[in-house]
């Protein structure tokens, strides 16, 4: 069973307060060209597009 990895516990993670707090993933190898995660709270589980997942997946 492949551990799907979490955001919090991401290096990759940032976030930026422009009136809510906006987490990003800031991943070179990133898939999502914006690399969106989330919108006040950051998300459990990591996207589809995370390169993270594919590591693990491999």
């Amino acid at each position: 069973m492949n551990k799907v990895p979490e955001c919090k516990e991401c290096e990759y993670v940032k976030m930026y307060n422009y009136r809510k707090r906006i987490y990003y993933c800031d991943n070179e190898d990133r898939t999502d060209d914006m690399g969106k995660l989330s919108v006040g709270d950051i998300p459990r589980v990591c996207p589809e597009w995370c390169p993270l997942r594919e590591k693990i997946n491999e």
